[in-house]
């Protein structure tokens, strides 16, 4: 059942476009960008009391420019808004507020700032989204690096709290629970090893660090415990972004007691997939892990037009083969026309790489439910670090293949439709195989 018919979704949708909260195309489809410009007029409309903020420590030192850590994936601000607005207050103008009149944490002072001139009342009162966004992305996100974090809750308990705490102070928090070098520096040792933390590892510490801080300055300086309660519930609203099943160390959905990738290769020649490809993950699989024998394996037969269907997905127990619609690197593809013929295992290349991937945990990411992979072969040893990872996408399926001839391009990552990618995730996290060839 849905909520809206196409032709009040489209009313729905010129109506988000008037406030500047939609940026997508009048289609009466309730998608993706439809979803979020809504989450923005609820953020924007919630009115939780204000609480005085903890005093912050210095500002997050300043880093040099951070280069070849991911390329298109990294966390979205738009998501991590919606949630930090939603604990600030709305618009207030009390005489003992040290910044005077303040809206969705914005002061006058700041506002101020970020225009080059004085400002009244009334223009802190009706502040759009864009300006919004705009100095909590300069002072905030932009200073934190956070566009270079994959997980999009881990950023975004990062920038909630370092809008309560100051950008040092989270910078700082984040290391501790990382048990790196404190530096106040969101440099890009910080930011690898963030991207190689789930979400329900970190961010109960990143609670822990950040409440111990709050009961530090209360014993510093007692009159200030009258705020200890409002800190702690805002800490602690972190929690909802934990994806509960994020990381699952067991190994993947198996096969017990049959040889590994048994069924394979008849499955294989139903559908012309070559038995050389299965042979070399089988071989691969037997040698790294022969107490693993897991029930899917895929195949991204990536040389294909982009209007086929070319990733196989092999389900060794139901014993068939589907097929799905996935994108390649634009890089990979610099005239559009739909075929892939150049790959690289390059940072900023946008590029898709060619080779053998194990699929890890999956993750919230700024596509929604994702996949983190491993390159196993110097041809993709850097498929990790670059955040080429398995995600849904608006530009694949039979949909867009049938108003493009072709799939869109992503910047080197295995993309499918939204409305497939969650089920695959499901099916290939934990530790299948994905051979790109």
């Amino acid at each position: 059942m849905t909520i809206f018919s196409k032709n009040n979704a489209g009313l729905l949708q010129l109506a988000l476009k008037a406030m500047d909260l939609y940026e997508g195309k009048i289609d009466g489809i309730v998608g993706p960008l439809t979803l979020t410009a809504i989450q923005k007029v609820e953020a924007l409309a919630f009115d939780r009391p204000a609480v005085e903020k903890p005093e912050p420590e210095e500002p997050a030192e300043k880093t040099d420019e951070v280069e070849d850590i991911i390329e298109d994936q990294g966390a979205s601000i738009e998501h991590a808004l919606v949630f930090t607005l939603k604990n600030e207050g709305g618009y207030v103008d009390h005489p003992a507020d040290r910044g005077g009149a303040t809206n969705k944490g914005i002061t006058i002072g700041t506002l101020s700032a970020y225009l080059g001139r004085d400002v009244g009342k009334a223009e802190v009162k009706n502040l759009s989204y864009e300006t919004i966004r705009d100095i909590y992305k300069r002072n905030y996100w932009d200073v934190l690096n956070l566009d270079h974090v994959v997980d999009q809750s881990i950023a975004t308990a990062l920038f909630d709290m370092g809008v309560l705490c100051g950008t040092g102070t989270a910078a700082r928090l984040c290391q501790d629970v990382l048990d790196i070098p404190e530096s106040k520096k969101m440099d890009a040792g910080t930011l690898e090893a963030i991207n190689r933390v789930a979400d329900d590892e970190f961010i109960p510490a990143f609670i822990d660090r950040n409440i111990r801080r709050f009961e530090a300055i209360v014993k510093k300086r007692p009159s200030q415990r009258v705020f200890l309660r409002g800190w702690k519930n805002r800490a602690n609203r972190l929690r909802t972004l934990i994806e509960t099943d994020s990381v699952d160390e067991r190994s993947p959905e198996s096969v017990p007691d049959e040889p590994i990738g048994d069924g394979l290769y008849t499955l294989a020649d139903q559908v012309g997939v070559p038995r050389d490809d299965i042979s070399k993950m089988i071989n691969w699989q037997s040698k790294h892990h022969p107490t693993s024998n897991p029930r899917y394996w895929a195949i991204f037969k990536i040389r294909e037009h982009s209007r086929n269907k070319r990733l196989y997905v092999f389900d060794r127990v139901a014993r068939k083969v589907e097929r799905f619609h996935v994108t390649h690197g634009k890089g990979s593809d610099p005239n559009h026309d739909g075929i892939a013929t150049e790959f690289s295992n390059r940072p900023d290349s946008h590029m898709s790489s060619l080779g053998l991937c194990r699929t890890l945990n999956e993750y919230r990411g700024r596509y929604g439910k994702s996949l983190r992979l491993e390159g196993l072969e110097p041809s993709n040893n850097n498929v990790f670090k670059r955040a080429i990872v398995f995600h849904g996408t608006h530009y694949a399926g039979d949909d867009w293949v049938r108003r493009h001839g072709r799939c869109g391009r992503s910047w080197g990552c295995p993309a499918v439709e939204h409305a497939v990618a969650p089920g695959l995730v499901d099916k290939l996290k934990n530790g299948s195989l994905l051979l790109v060839c």
